[in-house]
């Protein structure tokens, strides 16, 4: 996964890539810029994809057709 912080020292937005496991246990965060090692996680939302097989695509009684208005 990807963890997105933000410098405490001096504002700067950096990425760390690690596995849950690793976060666990304890990033070491260095800032890329000044060094600083305190950085507080910038929480951003995800993207949200529809899971394969039921329950993705076209709402049930939604097609061509129907005379439903839902698409």
């Amino acid at each position: 996964m990807t963890y997105e912080y933000r410098c405490d020292s001096c504002g700067t937005e950096f990425e760390i890539k690690a596995t849950i496991a690793e976060k666990t246990r304890g990033l070491r965060l260095e800032c890329p810029n000044c060094g600083s090692v305190k950085a507080t996680q910038i929480y951003t939302s995800m993207a949200v994809f529809p899971r394969s097989g039921s329950g993705g695509g076209t709402p049930p009684n939604c097609g061509p057709g129907s005379g439903a208005g839902c698409c």
